[in-house]
């Protein structure tokens, strides 16, 4: 290396000390923490499928003496490279424990945990000892076999019944390699649980390093049946059931259990009837019971049978009641006892209107106020009591049987049906009609005029028609009138500025047209796409399946008409020509834009664009397959751009336009690498003594590989370079890709460090320098404060010569002391 001389000021070198000094602690600390085995795993535990692949990559940032992979599948050689990888495509020995090792110092090797799992070959369930169906409360074992699984310590068996999780277990046995495993469950199943669906779950879980979902696989279901005993349903047979006099009521036994059970009812010694229904009247015995009988067991129920009458009625009228007059209805109860606490209450369709509550032992006569309305026309009313036996729990319910009123009420007539206004058509005629809801039917006439009146339902109206009418609805309660107006309809006219007669359609997208019309009565649109092909909406969505002629068809009373519509499908794309691989920055490349199918537009404006800026507008008519080629010479700057063409068609001699434009085309570009100069001077210098970093960075695509040339034979792998005085006077840095090279050769000069000399002659001067102010100040400390001095008749002498004061010469003489006169 060449030497320099010493250009760097005395405090800034001192800080530059201080600085190298701090970095060098710091690195022996990192040093020290890496110093066990410096080596890095890009994973700390591997799981992996039996005969899957592998790999991990094995890397150190420290200088070596060689590395490399120990293990019986994969293993790699010692190498001086920092980064080696273990790779094993398939992997299938279950006992495996690869290692990476580094010669650093000493030897020492970090060891790679591998997991190596396997589905089971098959999960079954089945139920232990038992072939036949289950007894409700019983207890009954569920096994799980699970076979040829690994490793089993990391298996769990899940439990489901439906997708209920009943349960789960891990597995208690330690083996690496494919094992069989049993695992049971005990169940008690009920009635609820027949028919239920059972399967277990063997699952892998193999943590954090393992596959996202845990390895699984389910077994069938295996429906089981539940047999129990029966229970009845004591809500739809209660213990105690009234029967009205002169009537016979059904009363149902039900019954749930397994297998189904038989009905059967006890009505005396020997009298049994096997059914779920049984009807009972006023001569069914007072006590009857019943049976549901099973395999599994027999269940009873007894209740008792009463007789009851109630009725209702009318008081003081037997004809048609008017809507809104007040009327009065009775409800009268006979033989209550031995209930003597009635409760009454008055029904209308379901509705209850009154509740009464009244003691009376024997007959009952109550009576309520109605006042009906039009929608009580054939309504239905009923009283129903509740009777309690005193002192006990025991009630019944007695009902009348239904009351079904006529309510005759004013003419009402459907304005729904007759609108206040109505159109009609100039030279058509209409029907209208006049629909009139009454009790007695009311009769309908038309007024049309001072005394032209038509006695029907159905009126005929046209132009001659007078502007306004009348419907009169009549009946032996009232009148009611209604007055309409005629006015004259419009057909249907088709929007075309908003429906063009050719619309264009883009392969691949779809589009909606609209089809607007002015009538009166509003028409109804409906699209024609083909002979039966029919939709019914304004609005159609085509796309490039639609037929290439569609029809709008606007309709109403007044007329029909119909727009045809010419749909037509375009087609644009880009691409490079005669190229597929990335594209090398500096070069030259043809992008190619085809349109097709542009009839009936004949001008087309292409133009060229890159990352949302327009590159290149070019004109050419074509009326039907246009193909357009572009150069693009791409530079580092263009890696990932997207570019893309636009097509703008006009029809001729219209205003009509479209504007196509194609899907993105994405490119890659390749560059030589370029040195990061900033970063890496051209001349460097270094100290005697100490050593230092120098890195060189630099851009590329792909990613540019850094090697250092210290001589011939002497090549670094590193963005990094440690220089010292023992460095060759010139090195060279060389970033390579598949684009290119490059190199930046750096030049190390060699600086002598003058600190240390420099600290030692300042040192020196101010020890001197110190010495020659003690010894001039000591002189004048005894000159000045230890002499004693007498100016009295003192003359000047010829040694001394005139002493001068203020500038002038004194007249006073000075006398010179002897040795003798000092001391006295």
């Amino acid at each position: 290396m060449q030497k320099g001389s010493f250009s760097l000021t005395i405090p800034f070198r001192i800080f530059y000390l201080l600085f190298l000094g701090f970095g060098f602690l710091c690195f022996s600390q990192i040093a020290g923490a890496q110093a066990e085995c410096p080596v890095q795993l890009s994973q700390q535990r591997v799981v992996v499928r039996y005969n899957g692949s592998v790999a991990v990559n094995c890397s150190t940032s420290v200088s070596h003496k060689g590395m490399g992979w120990e293990s019986s599948e994969g293993a790699v050689p010692k190498t001086s490279n920092s980064l080696i990888i273990w790779r094993v495509s398939h992997l299938t020995e279950w006992e495996i424990q690869p290692s990476c090792y580094i010669n650093y110092e000493r030897q020492c090797l970090i060891e790679l945990p591998v997991i190596i799992y396997k589905t089971p070959d098959n999960v079954s369930i089945s139920i232990v000892k038992r072939t036949g169906p289950m007894i409700e409360g019983q207890q009954y074992e569920l096994q799980c076999d699970v076979q040829n699984v690994a490793p089993v310590h990391n298996l769990t068996v899940k439990w489901y019944k439906g997708q209920t999780l009943l349960d789960q277990t891990n597995a208690i046995k330690y083996s690496r390699t494919p094992v069989n495993e049993t695992v049971l469950l005990l169940i008690r199943p009920d009635r609820d649980d027949d028919g239920a669906q059972y399967r277990c779950e063997a699952e892998l879980d193999l943590g954090a390093e393992g596959p996202q979902y845990p390895p699984n696989k389910t077994s069938d279901f295996l429906s089981i049946t539940v047999y129990s005993k029966p229970i009845i349903n004591e809500t739809k047979l209660p213990s105690v059931v009234p029967v009205f006099r002169g009537y016979s009521e059904e009363i149902v036994c039900e019954a749930e259990g397994n297998p189904k059970p038989t009905i059967s009812w006890i009505l005396g010694t020997n009298d049994i009837v096997y059914n779920e229904v049984l009807t009972i009247s006023e001569s069914t015995p007072e006590y009857v019971s019943c049976v549901a009988e099973n395999s599994v067991g027999t269940t009873t129920r007894n209740f008792t049978v009463f007789i009851q009458d109630i009725s209702i009625s009318t008081v003081n009228h037997t004809e048609p009641m008017i809507a809104g007059e007040q009327y009065d209805l009775q409800c009268s109860i006979k033989y209550v006892a031995p209930f003597k606490i009635v409760d009454v209450g008055w029904y209308k369709q379901n509705k209850n209107n009154i509740i009464e509550t009244i003691k009376t032992p024997d007959i009952l006569t109550y009576t309520v106020q109605i006042r009906p309305n039009r929608a009580d026309n054939g309504s239905q009313f009923w009283c129903e009591a509740k009777l309690e036996a005193e002192g006990t729990q025991r009630t019944s319910t007695m009902k009348s049987a239904n009351l079904s009123i006529t309510v005759h009420f004013k003419p009402i007539i459907n304005e729904t049906k007759l609108p206040s206004v109505v159109p009609v058509f100039r030279g058509y005629s209409e029907e209208i009609v006049c629909e009139a809801e009454g009790n007695p039917k009311p009769t309908i006439i038309w007024i049309l005029g001072t005394n032209y009146t038509v006695n029907n339902e159905t009126l005929t109206i046209s132009e001659s028609t007078p502007e306004y009418v009348s419907c009169v609805a009549e009946n032996s309660v009232g009148k009611t009138t209604r007055k309409v107006k005629v006015f004259i309809q419009v057909k249907p006219i088709i929007n075309e500025t908003k429906l063009p007669s050719v619309v264009p359609v883009f392969r691949g997208y779809s589009k909606e047209i609209v089809c607007e019309a002015e009538g009166n009565p509003k028409p109804t649109i409906s699209w024609i796409l083909g002979t039966n092909d029919i939709v019914y909406n304004e609005v159609l969505t085509i796309s490039e399946s639609t037929p290439e002629n569609v029809s709008c068809v606007a309709e109403n009373s007044a007329g029909k008409t119909t727009r045809q519509v010419k749909v037509f499908i375009q087609d644009i794309s880009i691409r490079t020509v005669n190229h597929t691989e990335p594209m090398i920055a500096g070069e030259q490349y043809d992008l190619q834009c085809s349109i097709k199918y542009v009839a009936p537009f004949k001008i087309v404006d292409v133009g060229w664009y890159k990352q949302n800026k327009n590159n290149i507008i070019e004109t050419i008519k074509t009326p039907d397959i246009l193909t357009y080629t572009v150069q693009i010479r791409p530079d580092k700057a263009d890696n990932g751009s997207h570019f893309w063409c636009e097509a703008k068609l006009e029809a001729e001699g219209t205003q009509r336009t479209s504007t196509m434009k194609s899907a993105n085309l994405s490119i890659t570009v390749h560059f030589e690498p370029i040195i990061n100069e900033n970063k890496l001077p051209s001349v460097v210098p270094v100290f005697r003594g100490y050593s230092e970093e120098i890195v060189c960075e630099a851009e590329g695509n792909p990613k540019p590989t850094i090697s250092w040339i210290l001589g011939t034979n002497d090549i670094v792998y590193n963005e990094v370079l440690t220089i010292s005085e023992s460095t060759p006077e010139y090195v060279t840095c060389v970033a390579e890709n598949s684009a290119g090279k490059t190199t930046r050769q750096v030049n190390m000069v060699l600086k002598e460090d003058y600190l240390p000399l420099i600290a030692g002659l300042i040192a020196v001067t101010v020890v001197f320098i110190s010495v020659i102010f003690i010894f001039i100040y000591s002189i004048y400390y005894k000159t000045a404060k230890m002499g004693h001095y007498s100016l009295k008749d003192a003359k000047p002498s010829a040694q001394n010569g005139d002493i001068a004061q203020n500038g002038k010469h004194s007249p006073i003489p000075m006398k010179k002391f002897s040795q003798s006169d000092i001391l006295a």
